[in-house]
């Protein structure tokens, strides 16, 4: 039988398309847990190069990275491109609150601006993420989001992404971060965009992912997650033949 959509809350980030077949087509007898897909920009291909194969049973949720002009440009287009397509929101700025490590380093006035100009017309639309902010210590992290909340009048923020990274035995930590974005966010639903172990052995993360999975898929402000990511040495095998044991449990677990 063909694959279909999951109803859970599991996605994936990836850079290219094409891998996100290996979930929901490789299961066997267990259905994948995952549902909808992101690719840091805003259409499914990757670096602006027409891409095909992603999975038919994700939806692809477009992210405006920053608001650099080569993005803006194409930004409406794609989203527009992306609801016809069935997406039910858009993802803000990415790590605004870093300047390296992918961060896209914007200040606050610089991204309540962007939003204002290039979220806030979409209200109505779709569903619109506020920028994922990291975990880093203030004025980064959850100080960011704070303040970009607290400066971004009259913007329509239907939901909060954070990112989250540290070593496979701080579990506390991670729920703890989860648990301040939400009361800080205003009781907002949380996305959790970026996650995943910086150090610990293989068993150790892996005993991470599964409590955080089943931590996370009980909590009801919690919408949607995605494991950093969908490629070779991380969900995906050192060739990008098939799933990692990382990416087996994300499957199906």
């Amino acid at each position: 039988p063909s694959p279909t959509r999951s109803a859970g809350k599991r996605g994936l980030s990836y850079n290219d398309a094409t891998l996100t077949q290996l979930f929901s087509l490789s299961c066997g007898s267990k259905a994948s847990k995952v549902n909808w897909a992101y690719n840091w920009w805003s259409g499914y291909y990757a670096s602006g190069t027409p891409q095909s194969g992603l999975s038919t049973v994700v939806t692809y949720i477009p992210m405006l990275w920053s608001a650099a002009s080569d993005l803006t440009s194409i930004w409406n287009t794609n989203v527009q491109t992306a609801i016809a397509a069935g997406t039910d929101a858009v993802l803000a700025f990415n790590e605004p609150d870093g300047c390296s490590d992918g961060g896209s380093c914007m200040d606050i006035p610089s991204a309540v601006a962007g939003y204002k100009q290039w979220m806030n017309p979409l209200a109505g639309q779709v569903r619109l993420g506020a920028p994922a902010v990291t975990n880093g210590g203030s004025p980064m992290g959850l100080t960011y989001l704070s303040n970009f909340l607290g400066n971004c009048t009259s913007c329509q923020v239907d939901f909060i992404p954070i990112h989250w990274y540290n070593d496979a035995s701080q579990i506390a930590d991670f729920k703890s971060q989860v648990q301040n974005a939400y009361s800080i966010g205003g009781g907002r639903p949380l996305w959790i965009t970026e996650f995943g172990c910086t150090s610990g052995t293989e068993a150790q993360i892996e005993t991470f992912m599964k409590a955080a999975l089943t931590w996370l898929d009980g909590l009801s402000y919690v919408e949607r997650y995605a494991w950093f990511m969908d490629g070779p040495g991380y969900l995906v095998n050192s060739n990008g033949s098939g799933l990692s044991p990382l990416g087996l449990i994300y499957d199906t677990y």
